[in-house]
């Protein structure tokens, strides 16, 4: 049932803990529905911490909102909506060379490319100086060819080739360990383990975090243009299920999301969220209205209907990458659940996490370093903690009834 966001007994019973740990404090929304859709040990960290310092871990629920800004917006401050293609480059964009033509100058909407080999990049220099990685036609023309040149979902003719992972996200170097997107990765940890948030950072930045992401045909979609910016807005959200042992079938699986009415600046932890099953239509993504899709054969399309993509190389044309739907899938659900970070006021979308405080526990270890919190809301601080129990011994195993990717790896707050 927690595909529909509805909350297993042992989740249940595990955020009752943490709000008792809390002393019944609320949360931020973001905070809240992030623990709806993370792994469990995450929550049985949190119990530990909250234990020790409750108010020094109630700040720390605000870095969610922080992630869910990262997620949603480009670097200008904008929704996830589709951007114009403005350079191509001439390169492979399959485990293997392909001889596609080179790019010219064209508006079209959203667009990454590559797959497993590694691949010419084209990089300039930005106006600020850091590498620069330019949008691919070739990668955006194949994910098109490969999805059949329409949307996956509705078969809609009129498509926009979406990022899975935002482009601008990719497109520049950050060397400064203090970054927006070395603060997004690490507190990607706080909530799922260590190995699967590598997992996920594998497939997009190779070269490590301070280098330009890679362009890759894997990191797209083809939506119709409806779809592309439900999507964007958190109205459904995708799930993998399989893929098949020869890569060219990939199943994924459609839930519609709905917001909680009345969304207030803090909620209880324990706020059920709305269920989704049986929904053909979402409400909340928009601020007025419903939002309804339409399969190939004029059905509306509901909660949990299946999709089959598939691709007739694999090696040139791969599917969807499987881990960047997974992260993807928990990351949607939340905006879904709890809103997108780009409707707030004016000026939230700079991409700033400076005022949001941060910091890191060893669970079992020494929590004198407590008390030389400085006053201000350093990220040297909040880097430094999360350096210190990253490189601590990994926290207990323990075995959960559900099957858990990751179960006993260690988690970053």
């Amino acid at each position: 049932m927690e595909d529909f966001n509805l909350p297993s007994t042992e989740r249940t019973n595990l955020l009752k803990n943490l709000q008792e740990a809390m002393s019944d404090a609320p949360v931020p929304p973001y905070f809240w529905a992030m623990c709806q859709v993370c792994e469990l040990q995450a929550l049985e960290k949190f119990i530990k911490i909250a234990r020790i310092s409750p108010p020094i871990f109630r700040s720390f629920t605000a870095q969610a909102y922080s992630m869910i800004l990262y997620w949603t917006q480009s670097a200008q401050g904008t929704s996830r909506g589709s951007t114009p293609i403005t350079t191509q480059t001439n390169r492979g964009l399959g485990s293997s060379p392909t001889g596609s033509p080179p790019a010219k100058r064209q508006k079209t909407t959203k667009s990454p490319s590559s797959s497993p080999l590694a691949e010419r990049q084209t990089i300039t220099k930005s106006l600020v100086g850091s590498p620069l990685l330019h949008r691919s036609k070739a990668a955006s023309d194949l994910a098109r060819e490969r999805d059949g040149y329409c949307c996956v979902l509705s078969k809609n003719s009129s498509i926009d080739v979406a990022h899975i992972y935002l482009f601008c996200r990719l497109s520049t170097s950050e060397e400064n360990v203090f970054g927006t997107r070395h603060l997004f990765w690490m507190h990607l940890k706080s909530f799922w383990s260590e190995e699967k948030v590598a997992a996920w950072e594998a497939e997009l930045f190779p070269r490590g975090l301070s280098k330009t992401g890679d362009e890759r045909v894997d990191n797209r979609i083809t939506l119709s243009k409806d779809a592309h910016c439900l999507w964007n807005r958190g109205a459904y959200a995708l799930k993998p299920i399989s893929i098949s042992d020869d890569k060219t079938i990939l199943r994924v699986q459609l839930f519609w999301q709905k917001k909680q009415p009345d969304m207030q600046a803090a909620m209880s932890l324990l706020t059920i969220p709305l269920s989704t099953e049986n929904l053909n239509q979402n409400e909340g993504a928009f601020d007025h209205g419903q939002t309804i899709l339409y399969d190939e054969g004029g059905n509306r399309i509901k909660s949990g209907d299946i999709f089959d993509l598939k691709t007739d190389d694999p090696t040139t044309k791969p599917l969807p990458s499987f881990k960047l739907l997974e992260l993807q899938w928990f990351l949607t659900r939340v905006i879904g659940m709890a809103g997108a970070a780009f409707p707030y006021e004016a000026g939230s979308g700079d991409d700033s996490d400076e005022d949001i405080p941060g910091l890191d526990l060893d669970e079992a270890g020494d929590t004198s370093f407590l008390l030389d919190i400085p006053s201000s809301n350093s990220l040297e601080f909040l880097y430094k903690v999360n350096r210190a129990l990253a490189e601590s011994p990994k926290h207990h195993t323990e075995e959960v009834e559900e099957d858990r990717v990751g179960r006993g790896s260690g988690y970053v707050v």
